[in-house]
């Protein structure tokens, strides 16, 4: 159990770290090229299941 107290307190806190990251210019601009990132890796994906 502790263990997975643990856990959620990591993901709970990894979101409100997100947030407030968010919030600045240098966060938009980051997480910005990371959805960029994963768009194109996961473009990749389907491209390469399809052929």
């Amino acid at each position: 159990m502790g263990k997975f107290v643990t856990a959620l307190l990591g993901v709970i806190t990894g979101f409100v770290v997100a947030h407030i990251v968010n919030e600045t210019p240098e966060g938009r601009r980051f997480f910005a090229r990371a959805r960029a990132t994963v768009a194109t890796f996961t473009d990749g994906v389907k491209d390469a299941y399809r052929s």
